[in-house]
């Protein structure tokens, strides 16, 4: 059946909503109560600002989501995304021609981390969750040392236009939002890797008696993982403008809350793309309304966690495990 299934190609459902309905459901019922609790939340330009800020997290989102489609996890986003914006601000020091230069070397850093990650885990096959753990503690002595424990640098106008412009009235880091996922579905649902990306998470011994390179699609998936969290670290960068060592300790949480929430089946094999933006998008109305109410943000973090284990919970049962 999964042979057939690869052979005949993956359906739009299975890619693109990923059992994603409660997610909308939840969206559609998170709007109304911000439209409700804070004057103007529904205004096109108030929505459009919205997506500006999450785009970091959709980016660190969508990698992670692809790692959980084979059926693993990496903690260690929220730290490549740090090192990312660490080196970003070091490396281009507010210098205009340094710009594609730090930017080409931030994405490499990070595919060459995802490597990393995809070697310890299929190579010396240790378990995804010990792997990344420890490259994130690694990488965050990395930012360590390279900053001295202290913020520093600065990043070109060029980083900050593409986290802060605007192409008339659209902000250019919604563009780098929409482009994203767009080429996220696309890989998933029109490529082959997208197909068998699916076909080693449903089931790894199948895909092998298919003749397909499993451990060549794990790796990659944990190097465009760890490539979208230092991209996720370069737009930051042009928000903060300058490197800090705690930017991306929420980035992991939130991550896998997106996946969960979207109805990414955390075993691998069922999932996709658009229910891990409609989750980005709760995640951004609800921390808005949570503002509002002048929660604060360590009890925020506790009601994100309760959100997650109760995700994970419903998502169990669905599944039967």
């Amino acid at each position: 059946m999964l042979i057939s299934r690869i052979k005949s190609g993956t359906k739009v459902a299975d890619v693109i909503s990923g059992g994603s309905m409660p997610a909308w459901i939840t969206l559609v019922l998170l709007l109304i109560a911000a439209g409700v609790t804070i004057p103007g939340f529904l205004l096109p330009e108030r929505l459009l600002a919205l997506g500006q800020q999450v785009t970091p997290l959709l980016l660190v989102a969508i990698g992670q989501t692809l790692v959980v489609l084979v059926g693993g996890l990496d903690i260690s986003v929220g730290a490549v995304l740090t090192l990312s914006l660490v080196l970003a601000s070091g490396i281009m020091q507010g210098r205009a021609e340094w710009a594609f230069p730090g930017v080409i070397l931030c994405l490499m850093a990070g595919g060459f981390v995802g490597l990393l990650n995809g070697l310890l885990i299929e190579g010396l096959r240790l378990p995804p969750l010990i792997a990344t753990i420890g490259m994130m503690s690694v990488l965050q002595g990395v930012a360590w040392v390279y900053t001295h424990g202290a913020p520093g640098g600065s990043v070109p106008l060029a980083i900050r236009f593409v986290a802060n412009g605007r192409l008339g009235i659209l902000p250019v880091s919604d563009i780098v939002f929409a482009v994203t996922v767009v080429l996220m579905v696309l890989l998933l649902q029109r490529t082959v890797f997208g197909k068998q990306l699916y076909a080693v998470g449903a089931n790894q011994r199948a895909a092998q008696l298919a003749a397909i390179p499993v451990k060549r699609i794990i790796i990659f998936a944990y190097v465009l993982s760890a490539s979208l969290a230092a991209a996720g670290g370069l737009v930051l960068a042009g928000y903060v403008g300058v490197g800090t060592l705690e930017a991306g300790g929420p980035y992991v949480l939130n991550s896998i809350a997106a996946v969960i929430i979207g109805g990414t089946k955390f075993t691998g094999g069922e999932g996709g793309v658009a229910g891990t933006v409609v989750s980005v998008a709760i995640l951004a109305v609800l921390t808005a309304i949570l503002i509002q109410l002048g929660i604060p943000v360590t009890l925020r973090s506790v009601l994100l966690s309760i959100i997650v284990v109760a995700a994970a919970v419903l998502q169990s049962r669905k599944f039967g495990r």
